[in-house]
């Protein structure tokens, strides 16, 4: 049998009821793609990709010649009728 769920606050909650007896014995196995990647990086790569997001977010919402992301469906589909 293979139940699906996730982790919540600490505890596997089944996607679906289960009827199982109360202390009945399980495994759980954990998909490698739900595993952060932070687990697996070195302190130095986390202090990098900090720093990147940083300076993305840092970045204005308007580009040069005042474009901005709101004029996104205006270029994509001419002006609103």
């Amino acid at each position: 049998m293979t139940l699906q769920g996730k982790i919540h606050n600490g505890r596997v909650v089944f996607d679906n009821p289960v009827n199982l007896p109360e202390g009945t014995p399980v495994t759980v196995s954990v998909e490698p793609e739900t595993i952060a990647i932070y687990d697996r990086l070195t302190t130095e790569q986390i202090r990098q990709r900090k720093a990147m997001f940083d300076e993305i977010t840092a970045l204005p919402m308007e580009g040069p010649g005042g474009f901005s992301g709101a004029d996104h469906d205006k270029v994509l589909y001419g002006k609103p009728q």
